[in-house]
């Protein structure tokens, strides 16, 4: 046939001259755009060992590599930390070992025997603020640098379980005031600084929030190298809290508007601005403020390091320095510590191995996958577009129903005789008339306009249909696991009814009987069954649903006792409407219970096996007849199901048995017009038609018939069925 898909009805209306006078109307369909319509072409790519393989081993020697060059750089920084968290509480007034668990250090030379040490003192004096707070303690730490490093070198302070990205926290400050602008205090007070906006006189804190009030405070001086050659006195190594922020943050902070009598310092900040913003110890400016600018950037983890003091042009020379700590800043509170690390940096930054080790692994793990894969590859390869392992086709111990799966879709549909064959051919190579009979019911239907004659015609013929359950003892009970519901019953018929739709084929559920009979459940005695429970004419559709369905001595194609998902009796000729039922007894379809909806064969069980089978009963015969893409196979005589050499298992995305047969469109239209008969044994051109309901791919993949194939029922049912 010309046409893959039964014609819509909406298309004969627009065509019907009846319709052309009328007005157009409005109407809210999208454009008919490849992309209004969801038509765009997409590429996605098959996956093969042959692409794969060289994928692993390609990631592998690119990671590996790169992981290694990475734990170097990692490896070649030098640096110090120092955990003085209990300096205040545990140092003396003497120079005493610092415990080993607080101190870890990296360098080239590892043979230094000096042992960090601290001292705690009392000062009243805290530089660089020259306020005057009476017992401030002063951690003085002494440690060894056993050689040269740097430049640059850079001083860090590192907190830890300081969570700086708790959502409250990092909402609390307020950018308008930080950029510089004059705020009112009412404005303050309703910003997002909350709970530090405003103090009892109603004055805005500045800088406001949580994030400004929580600044680090302790002060860390430069250190000073005190056992210089001979005996010259201690010489500082300078350091410079200059260009400690990023570029991008600075920009963000402007001298404020404010004058020192219109705001008030935040309240962790009195120590400082005992008496508030004065002349002495005035506002601050936050465009030179670096310290307060890289604290504003808030850390993603709850330990981290901020840069706090830096050198770029001296080495730091080998020896042992003392450094002092204005000791400001608690962290016991919350079961925090505070360490100083001294560092330099490598092309990736500081210190961390993480990311060499998991380039490392990454590489290696690749490797170690692509020549496992490449061992079973060759030992035991799997045939291209193998669905044996997919999800649908496997067991599931996750609901207490057994499942089970059978080798690929069986079907004991037996073959078909002579004359079956013989109208198939004849109705191919005349496929027009086949059209024509088919259409002529079709378009009476599509220009009726009487509505009771619309119902009478839709759809063109209707069945009736009779399902028996015949379950076996263990499935008989309702509480069985594998029972079939009434639900279970009416969601199979109702698919069975969808099925043919587009093939305007109708089915009216006649009756349902059910019956307990293990021998009949697993097709022990198919002969004794039906004449015990067959109902209506050879024109009435009788299914028998069996929990063990097993295959015959003498169906086709299958071992005997293997599981089978069904099979139907084909259209026969010489039965009349006064033939007897006992000559058309075993007339009927045999399906799997399982495979109804909701059943145990996974994979199987949404209902399309009875579609399949149905399709056999209406004279239908499978797409791969044949298995075979010579010219002389007809395949299942239909011409525009295109021909297939090999059955479907599953449902991949691409299949083509045999890309070189069949006849285009186009050929088509070129042979109908000098009035020859383009209809041969292959049929039209294409890719197997998987999607189809006589392919044996599985239930989630069918999707309907062909127009050929609703024609094709239509006059099968005509010959062999109508009013007997």
């Amino acid at each position: 046939m010309s046409r893959t898909e039964l014609q819509h009805s909406d298309s004969m209306e627009r065509e019907d001259p009846q319709n052309e006078g009328k007005k157009k109307q409005k109407s809210r369909r999208p454009a008919n755009t490849a992309f209004r319509q969801q038509r765009l072409k997409a590429w996605q790519p098959i996956l093969t060992p042959k692409t794969v393989l060289p994928i692993f081993f390609a990631v592998g020697i690119i990671f590996a590599p790169i992981g290694g060059l990475l734990l170097w750089a990692s490896a070649s920084i030098q640096e110090l930390r120092i955990d003085y968290t209990d300096c205040n509480a545990t140092a003396t007034n003497q120079f005493t070992q610092i415990p080993e668990s607080k101190v870890h250090s990296s360098f080239k030379n590892s043979n230094s025997t000096v042992r960090p040490q601290w001292k705690r003192t009392l000062n009243t004096t805290t530089p660089p603020w020259s306020v005057t707070i009476p017992n401030t303690p002063v951690c003085t730490l002494q440690f060894d640098i056993p050689n040269d490093i740097g430049p640059p070198v850079y001083l860090y302070y590192r907190l830890t379980n300081f969570y700086q990205n708790h959502r409250r926290y990092v909402k609390s400050l307020d950018t308008d005031q930080l950029s510089g602008d004059f705020i009112s205090n009412s404005t303050i007070h309703d910003s997002a600084c909350n709970p530090i906006k405003t103090n009892n006189e109603g004055k805005a804190y500045y800088p406001c929030g949580l994030i400004a009030n929580s600044i680090f405070n302790d002060t860390l001086n430069s250190p000073r190298l005190v056992n210089a050659a001979g005996n010259e006195p201690a010489q500082p190594y300078r350091m410079t809290n200059r260009s400690i922020a990023w570029s991008s943050d600075a920009s963000l902070y402007k001298r404020t508007k404010y004058t020192n009598f219109d705001v008030a310092p935040p309240p962790n900040w009195v120590k400082r601005y005992p008496d508030g913003y004065t002349a002495e110890n005035p506002i601050p400016d936050l465009s030179e403020y670096e310290e307060f600018q890289v604290w504003m950037r808030t850390a993603g983890l709850p330990t981290f390091s901020k840069l706090a003091l830096r050198n770029d042009n001296e080495t730091m020379t080998a020896g042992i320095y003392q450094m002092e700590i204005y000791d400001f800043f608690p962290v016991t509170v919350y079961d925090g510590t505070k360490s100083i690390l001294i560092s330099t940096r490598s092309v990736v930054g500081g210190k961390n191995s993480f990311l060499g080790i998991a380039y490392v692994a990454i590489g290696g793990l690749c490797i170690v996958l692509g020549a496992l894969f490449t061992v079973a590859h060759l030992i035991r390869p799997r045939k291209l577009g193998d669905h044996t392992y997919l999800s649908w086709n496997n067991a599931s111990p996750a609901t207490g129903i057994a499942k089970y799966r059978p080798i690929n879709r069986s079907c004991g549909a037996p073959p078909p005789t002579a004359e079956l064959l013989a109208t198939h051919q004849f109705l191919q190579e005349n496929e027009p008339l086949e059209n024509e009979l088919w259409n002529i019911s079709s378009i009476e239907y599509r220009h009726s306009s009487s509505l009771s004659r619309r119902q009478a015609l839709i759809p063109l013929f209707i069945i009736d249909t009779y399902m028996h359950i015949v379950s076996d003892t263990a499935t008989s009970s309702p509480s069985s696991p594998n029972y079939i519901s009434d639900s279970m019953i009416q969601n199979q018929f109702e698919y069975l009814a969808q099925a043919y739709t587009n093939a305007s084929i109708g089915y009216r559920l006649a009756g349902v009987t059910r019956v307990t009979n293990d021998t009949w459940a697993s097709n022990g005695d198919d002969l004794a069954m039906k004449r015990a429970l067959r109902r209506g004419t050879y024109s009435s559709l009788n299914i028998y649903y069996q929990s063990l369905l097993q295959a015959g001595a003498n169906t086709p194609g299958v071992p005997a006792g293997s599981t089978l998902l069904g099979f139907c009796s084909l259209p026969a000729s010489g039965v009349t409407p006064s033939t007897r039922v006992d000559q058309y007894i075993v007339d009927g379809c045999n399906v799997l219970s399982g495979t109804m909806p909701g059943g145990n064969m996974q994979g199987y069980n949404l209902g399309g096996t009875t579609a399949h089978e149905v399709g056999h009963w209406n004279g239908l015969l499978h797409p791969f007849t044949g298995n075979s893409c010579a010219e002389g196979d007809w395949g299942d005589y239909v011409a525009d199901t295109p021909q297939e050499m090999t059955s479907t298992n599953g449902c991949p995305v691409y299949k083509d048995s045999c890309p070189s047969s069949g006849i285009s469109s186009t050929a088509y239209t070129g042979l109908a017009s000098q009035g020859n008969n383009p209809y041969g044994p292959q049929g039209y051109s294409g890719v197997d038609p998987i999607h189809n309901f006589m392919d044996y791919s599985s239930d989630a993949c069918y999707q309907g018939f062909t127009a050929g194939q609703g024609a094709r029922m239509l006059n099968v049912w005509n010959i062999y069925r109508a009013g007997r």
